[in-house]
């Protein structure tokens, strides 16, 4: 035999869905939410009653799409880099950078002859040595 509790406040009777929807279908996931948020909150509707859930239910809905369209704006943009690195070529290695600055260095003093050849005795005389 069940035992029932004297002290217990019977429940809140539960919002009728029909209060919450708005003619067309519009509005209906957030009609939807705004009476889930009721059902939720299990207490009778505040003064402001279905068109404050509606409004809650209507930021709710907001702050999820902005959130998802951030996500997936993200998931965009890594996929982009990633198909652009994809297509770069790899770097040059290291003998290959060492050799281009043996022929760096091979050129810079070759050119540093052929100036010394062509100017060097006109600069020892402006020195004046």
């Amino acid at each position: 035999m069940a035992e029932t509790n004297s002290d217990a406040r019977p429940s809140p009777p539960l919002p009728v869905l029909a209060s919450f929807l708005s003619p067309g279908d519009d509005h209906r996931l957030r009609d939807l939410l705004a009476f889930a948020m009721a059902v939720e909150a299990g207490r009778p509707l505040a003064p402001n009653g279905v068109d404050g859930l509606r409004r809650e239910a209507d930021a709710a809905l907001e702050g999820y799409a902005f959130r998802s369209l951030h996500n997936r704006v993200e998931e965009i943009r890594m996929a982009a880099v990633v198909e652009h690195v994809g297509r770069l070529r790899s770097p040059p290695g290291f003998v290959t950078l060492v050799m281009a600055n043996l022929v760096a260095l091979a050129l810079l003093a070759g050119g540093a002859l052929l100036a010394w050849r062509h100017y060097g005795p006109a600069v020892l005389a402006w020195i004046g040595v």
